[in-house]
Protein backbone atom coordinates (compact mmCIF):
# COMPACT_ATOMS: atom_id res chain seq x y z
CA UNK A 1 0.00 0.00 0.00
CA UNK A 2 2.50 2.23 0.89
CA UNK A 3 4.43 1.75 -2.23
CA UNK A 4 1.91 2.28 -4.19
CA UNK A 5 1.05 5.81 -2.96
CA UNK A 6 4.77 6.45 -3.28
CA UNK A 7 5.01 5.69 -6.89
CA UNK A 8 1.61 7.31 -7.42
CA UNK A 9 3.02 10.46 -5.60
CA UNK A 10 6.56 10.44 -7.54
CA UNK A 11 4.43 10.11 -10.73
CA UNK A 12 1.73 12.98 -9.76
CA UNK A 13 5.46 15.17 -8.67
CA UNK A 14 6.47 14.74 -12.56
CA UNK A 15 3.09 15.60 -14.14
CA UNK A 16 3.39 18.47 -11.78
CA UNK A 17 6.80 19.42 -13.22
CA UNK A 18 6.23 18.53 -16.68
CA UNK A 19 2.98 20.94 -16.80
CA UNK A 20 4.49 23.55 -14.88
CA UNK A 21 7.17 23.16 -17.88
CA UNK A 22 4.46 23.35 -20.79
CA UNK A 23 3.14 26.43 -18.96
CA UNK A 24 6.20 28.17 -18.50
CA UNK A 25 6.68 26.92 -22.63
CA UNK A 26 3.64 28.04 -23.78
CA UNK A 27 3.01 31.05 -22.06
CA UNK A 28 6.37 32.24 -23.25
CA UNK A 29 5.30 31.39 -26.77
CA UNK A 30 1.73 32.90 -26.50
CA UNK A 31 2.77 36.12 -25.43
CA UNK A 32 5.20 35.90 -28.32
CA UNK A 33 2.40 35.47 -30.50
CA UNK A 34 0.61 37.87 -28.84
CA UNK A 35 2.91 40.34 -29.53
CA UNK A 36 3.65 39.28 -33.20
CA UNK A 37 -0.33 39.62 -33.34
CA UNK A 38 -0.22 43.38 -32.03
CA UNK A 39 2.80 44.43 -34.46
CA UNK A 40 1.14 42.95 -37.17
CA UNK A 41 -2.03 45.41 -36.47
CA UNK A 42 0.29 48.37 -36.30
CA UNK A 43 1.92 47.65 -39.44
CA UNK A 44 -1.89 46.63 -41.29
CA UNK A 45 -3.02 50.36 -39.97
CA UNK A 46 -0.56 52.08 -41.06
CA UNK A 47 -0.35 50.39 -44.51
CA UNK A 48 -3.88 51.23 -44.83
CA UNK A 49 -3.52 54.42 -43.52
CA UNK A 50 -1.26 55.14 -45.92
CA UNK A 51 -3.18 54.01 -48.94
CA UNK A 52 -6.05 56.19 -47.58
CA UNK A 53 -3.99 59.21 -48.06
CA UNK A 54 -2.63 57.74 -51.42
CA UNK A 55 -5.97 58.04 -52.41
CA UNK A 56 -6.67 60.92 -51.45
CA UNK A 57 -3.94 61.92 -53.54
CA UNK A 58 -5.35 60.09 -56.75
CA UNK A 59 -8.11 62.01 -56.54
CA UNK A 60 -6.71 65.02 -56.68
CA UNK A 61 -4.81 64.70 -59.54
CA UNK A 62 -7.83 63.48 -61.02
CA UNK A 63 -9.38 66.54 -60.92
CA UNK A 64 -6.39 68.32 -62.01
CA UNK A 65 -6.25 65.91 -65.02
CA UNK A 66 -10.00 66.16 -65.40
CA UNK A 67 -9.57 70.17 -65.53
CA UNK A 68 -6.63 70.30 -67.89
CA UNK A 69 -8.19 67.76 -70.25
CA UNK A 70 -11.31 70.37 -70.62
CA UNK A 71 -8.93 73.14 -70.91
CA UNK A 72 -7.16 71.44 -74.37
CA UNK A 73 -10.70 70.78 -75.46
CA UNK A 74 -11.71 74.93 -75.03
CA UNK A 75 -8.01 75.89 -76.52
CA UNK A 76 -8.10 73.69 -79.31
CA UNK A 77 -11.38 75.21 -80.62
CA UNK A 78 -9.60 78.84 -79.84
CA UNK A 79 -6.22 77.91 -81.74
CA UNK A 80 -8.60 76.19 -84.62
CA UNK A 81 -10.09 79.69 -84.68
CA UNK A 82 -6.80 81.43 -84.30
CA UNK A 83 -5.64 78.72 -87.46
CA UNK A 84 -8.68 79.59 -89.60
CA UNK A 85 -8.00 83.42 -88.87
CA UNK A 86 -4.22 83.31 -89.31
CA UNK A 87 -5.23 81.68 -93.06
CA UNK A 88 -7.36 84.31 -94.47
CA UNK A 89 -5.35 87.47 -92.92
CA UNK A 90 -2.37 85.30 -95.14
CA UNK A 91 -5.07 85.11 -98.18
CA UNK A 92 -5.40 88.38 -98.33
CA UNK A 93 -2.19 90.01 -97.18
CA UNK A 94 -1.31 92.82 -99.55
CA UNK A 95 2.17 92.95 -100.37
CA UNK A 96 4.76 96.42 -100.82
CA UNK A 97 4.92 97.84 -104.41
CA UNK A 98 8.86 97.51 -105.35
CA UNK A 99 9.51 101.14 -104.53
CA UNK A 100 7.85 100.51 -100.70
CA UNK A 101 10.11 97.43 -100.77
CA UNK A 102 13.29 99.45 -101.36
CA UNK A 103 12.10 101.91 -99.10
CA UNK A 104 11.22 99.14 -96.08
CA UNK A 105 15.14 97.56 -96.86
CA UNK A 106 16.24 100.96 -96.20
CA UNK A 107 14.41 101.32 -93.00
CA UNK A 108 15.35 98.07 -91.52
CA UNK A 109 18.60 98.52 -92.40
CA UNK A 110 18.90 102.03 -90.82
CA UNK A 111 17.38 100.04 -87.77
CA UNK A 112 19.62 97.01 -87.72
CA UNK A 113 22.17 99.81 -86.99
CA UNK A 114 20.40 102.26 -84.26
CA UNK A 115 19.40 98.78 -82.55
CA UNK A 116 23.10 97.43 -82.40
CA UNK A 117 24.45 101.09 -81.53
CA UNK A 118 21.90 100.66 -78.33
CA UNK A 119 23.19 97.47 -77.34
CA UNK A 120 26.95 98.57 -77.65
CA UNK A 121 26.10 102.05 -75.30
CA UNK A 122 27.67 104.44 -77.42
CA UNK A 123 25.28 106.79 -77.11
CA UNK A 124 24.93 109.32 -74.56
CA UNK A 125 21.65 109.35 -72.26
CA UNK A 126 19.96 111.91 -74.46
CA UNK A 127 21.68 110.87 -77.76
CA UNK A 128 19.80 107.45 -76.75
CA UNK A 129 16.16 108.89 -76.23
CA UNK A 130 16.91 110.27 -79.54
CA UNK A 131 17.80 107.25 -81.18
CA UNK A 132 14.80 104.89 -79.41
CA UNK A 133 12.39 107.84 -80.77
CA UNK A 134 13.80 107.47 -84.30
CA UNK A 135 13.51 103.85 -84.11
CA UNK A 136 10.19 104.21 -82.52
CA UNK A 137 9.40 106.07 -86.20
CA UNK A 138 10.91 103.95 -88.56
CA UNK A 139 8.88 101.29 -87.52
CA UNK A 140 6.00 103.22 -87.61
CA UNK A 141 7.03 104.10 -91.28
CA UNK A 142 7.82 100.21 -91.77
CA UNK A 143 4.22 99.56 -90.79
CA UNK A 144 2.84 102.33 -92.64
CA UNK A 145 4.11 100.89 -95.95
CA UNK A 146 3.31 97.56 -95.38
CA UNK A 147 0.12 97.51 -93.15
CA UNK A 148 -0.66 94.31 -93.59
CA UNK A 149 2.54 93.51 -91.93
CA UNK A 150 1.60 94.32 -88.71
CA UNK A 151 -2.04 92.62 -88.86
CA UNK A 152 -0.69 89.72 -89.87
CA UNK A 153 2.36 89.79 -87.58
CA UNK A 154 -0.80 89.57 -84.17
CA UNK A 155 -2.95 87.05 -85.61
CA UNK A 156 0.13 85.28 -85.89
CA UNK A 157 1.28 85.99 -82.46
CA UNK A 158 -2.61 85.10 -81.53
CA UNK A 159 -2.51 82.08 -83.20
CA UNK A 160 0.98 80.53 -81.39
CA UNK A 161 -0.61 81.87 -77.69
CA UNK A 162 -3.29 79.92 -78.46
CA UNK A 163 -1.32 76.78 -79.36
CA UNK A 164 0.97 77.06 -76.64
CA UNK A 165 -2.29 76.94 -74.01
CA UNK A 166 -3.09 73.71 -75.71
CA UNK A 167 0.37 72.03 -75.38
CA UNK A 168 0.70 73.72 -71.58
CA UNK A 169 -2.86 72.37 -71.07
CA UNK A 170 -1.88 69.11 -72.44
CA UNK A 171 1.19 68.57 -70.64
CA UNK A 172 -0.37 69.40 -67.14
CA UNK A 173 -3.50 66.58 -68.12
CA UNK A 174 -0.55 64.49 -69.13
CA UNK A 175 1.72 64.94 -66.25
CA UNK A 176 -1.52 64.22 -63.83
CA UNK A 177 -2.03 61.11 -65.30
CA UNK A 178 1.23 59.58 -65.12
CA UNK A 179 1.18 60.33 -61.23
CA UNK A 180 -1.99 59.06 -61.04
CA UNK A 181 -0.48 55.60 -62.88
CA UNK A 182 2.60 56.10 -60.56
CA UNK A 183 0.76 56.23 -57.29
CA UNK A 184 -2.04 53.66 -58.19
CA UNK A 185 1.22 51.63 -58.43
CA UNK A 186 1.97 52.26 -54.80
CA UNK A 187 -1.11 51.59 -53.43
CA UNK A 188 -1.55 47.92 -55.10
CA UNK A 189 1.88 47.47 -53.20
CA UNK A 190 0.81 48.75 -49.95
CA UNK A 191 -2.45 47.06 -50.13
CA UNK A 192 -0.80 43.72 -50.63
CA UNK A 193 1.80 44.62 -47.85
CA UNK A 194 -1.45 45.17 -45.91
CA UNK A 195 -2.73 41.68 -46.92
CA UNK A 196 -0.16 40.04 -46.12
CA UNK A 197 0.27 42.02 -42.91
CA UNK A 198 -3.60 40.87 -41.91
CA UNK A 199 -2.64 37.63 -43.03
CA UNK A 200 0.05 37.24 -40.73
CA UNK A 201 -1.57 38.73 -37.75
CA UNK A 202 -4.83 35.73 -38.46
CA UNK A 203 -2.12 33.41 -37.98
CA UNK A 204 -0.25 34.49 -34.63
CA UNK A 205 -3.94 35.14 -33.18
CA UNK A 206 -4.81 31.33 -34.20
CA UNK A 207 -1.24 30.50 -32.68
CA UNK A 208 -1.22 32.66 -29.55
CA UNK A 209 -4.88 31.32 -28.77
CA UNK A 210 -3.62 27.53 -29.56
CA UNK A 211 -0.41 28.61 -26.61
CA UNK A 212 -3.12 30.07 -24.87
CA UNK A 213 -5.37 26.84 -24.71
CA UNK A 214 -2.32 24.48 -24.39
CA UNK A 215 -1.37 26.52 -21.45
CA UNK A 216 -4.88 26.39 -19.57
CA UNK A 217 -4.55 22.41 -20.12
CA UNK A 218 -1.47 22.76 -18.10
CA UNK A 219 -2.66 24.83 -15.82
CA UNK A 220 -5.61 22.38 -15.17
CA UNK A 221 -3.48 19.36 -15.19
CA UNK A 222 -1.12 21.20 -12.58
CA UNK A 223 -3.57 22.14 -10.45
CA UNK A 224 -5.60 18.82 -10.70
CA UNK A 225 -1.62 16.97 -9.76
CA UNK A 226 -1.60 19.70 -6.62
CA UNK A 227 -4.99 18.41 -5.57
CA UNK A 228 -4.32 14.74 -6.08
CA UNK A 229 -1.11 15.19 -3.68
CA UNK A 230 -2.79 17.21 -1.27
CA UNK A 231 -5.22 14.72 -0.29
CA UNK A 232 -2.89 11.51 -0.53
CA UNK A 233 -0.75 13.57 1.95
CA UNK A 234 -3.89 14.29 4.07
CA UNK A 235 -4.93 10.45 3.62
CA UNK A 236 -2.01 9.39 4.29
CA UNK A 237 -1.63 11.17 7.71
CA UNK A 238 -4.59 9.88 8.64
CA UNK A 239 -3.84 6.38 8.26
CA UNK A 240 -1.12 7.04 10.03
CA UNK A 241 -2.93 8.65 13.15
CA UNK A 242 -5.46 5.48 12.71
CA UNK A 243 -1.99 3.20 12.89
CA UNK A 244 -0.68 4.80 16.25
Amino acid sequence: MTNNIENLNENLEKQLLKASSVMNDMGRKRNLANTNTKDHISERNKLNGEVKELIKNVKSLKAVRDKNNNLVQEKKIIRKEMSEKLKSTQANFTKPSEEDKLIILRLKSKKQILEDTLKVGTFSPSEESLAKEELAGINKKIDALNPSRSILASVRKSQEIAHNAVQEAATLAQKAHKDMLEINTEIDKKRELAETAHRKLRTSKKEADSFHGQFILAANLKNNCKDMLRAIKNDGGEAVDNEI
